[in-house]
């Protein structure tokens, strides 16, 4: 089953497989309970931050409780967020279900925070985590260029280019772009009409096919990472990985466009055994936008 998932815009993405729970009667006061797991303790500034919540349901869960759930997050400071999770649109919806959420749009400063869900009136344990200052914000340069296709005139985009800087100090590790938990996605404007979208780049605008495992993991770590396929970036060094626009949207040819185009970087820094490991996978957000006639 795979368990990668990329939260934004504070919303719930489920996991492709539901967790169907065994039949039982509907009268069991432990039928279904809420459930919530942290990735780590740690965390870093300005890194996507992400954990798990679900319900775990041994029967049918009532239409009537399925809006019952609520993310609480209380922060060093004293703030509060209650944060309503909407029951998942897709799946069995019956049954229990398990997917990735966060601080959506927000950006929370460091300090001590407890998280705990809510679902139909039970709750799960309270649990805390850190947040430090970023000890790599200027270490890893990772960015978006759009690249103009054409000279002169009007910018006429058609790829972007994800481009990587290491100035660590040490072997820099990154799950590649386009595999689940790193997905790609766009967010397209267009102004006559006005209308926008948001859509996932297809793998394989991204990816060779020989890129792509066979295999799917529950979460990536140090014991696992090196079985995914990682773009190695050795320090002092640099890699790009190249995108094209066209197979996630369909653009017209002089139609003016605003695209933003995002993913969150899962990143390795050094080895297993040094005195930071615990920070690490990080999941770096990166994005940039451009406005173009295609």
């Amino acid at each position: 089953m795979t368990s990668f998932c990329t939260p934004r815009f504070a919303r719930l993405l489920v996991v492709n497989a539901w967790l169907g729970g065994m039949a039982g009667s509907s009268q069991e006061t432990a039928a279904f309970s809420p459930t919530l797991q942290l990735e780590k303790r740690i965390y870093v500034a300005g890194e996507s931050i992400r954990f798990w919540i679900g319900v775990s349901a041994k029967t049918d869960i009532p239409e009537a409780l399925r809006e019952s759930g609520v993310v609480h997050i209380v922060g060093s400071d004293g703030s509060r967020t209650d944060d309503h999770v909407s029951w998942p649109m897709d799946g069995n919806p019956n049954r229990g279900w398990r997917g990735g959420w966060g601080f959506g749009t927000r950006s929370p400063s460091p300090g001590h925070y407890v998280v705990w869900f809510e679902f139909a009136g039970q709750k799960t344990n309270d649990q805390s985590f850190e947040i430090i200052p970023n000890p790599f914000s200027t270490r890893i340069d990772a960015r978006w260029i759009f690249l103009d296709t054409k000279s002169g005139g009007d910018s006429h985009v058609r790829n972007a280019l994800l481009h990587i800087e290491n100035r660590t100090g040490r072997v820099l590790r990154i799950a590649k772009p386009g595999l689940p938990g790193s997905d790609v996605w766009l967010d397209v404007k267009t102004f006559q009409p006005p209308v926008s979208a948001s859509v996932f780049v297809p793998r394989l605008a991204m990816l060779g096919a020989d890129e792509i495992p066979s295999f799917s993991l529950d979460t990536l770590d140090w014991v696992n990472q090196s079985r995914w396929p990682m773009i190695t970036v050795p320090a002092g060094g640099s890699a790009d990985r190249s995108v094209a626009l066209q197979p996630s949207y369909s653009f017209h040819d002089g139609q003016e466009y605003e695209v933003t185009i995002s993913t969150a970087l899962t990143v390795f820094v050094g080895e297993q055994d040094d005195f930071d490991a615990q920070l690490f996978p990080l999941r770096l957000p990166v994005s940039a936008a451009a406005r173009f006639r295609w």
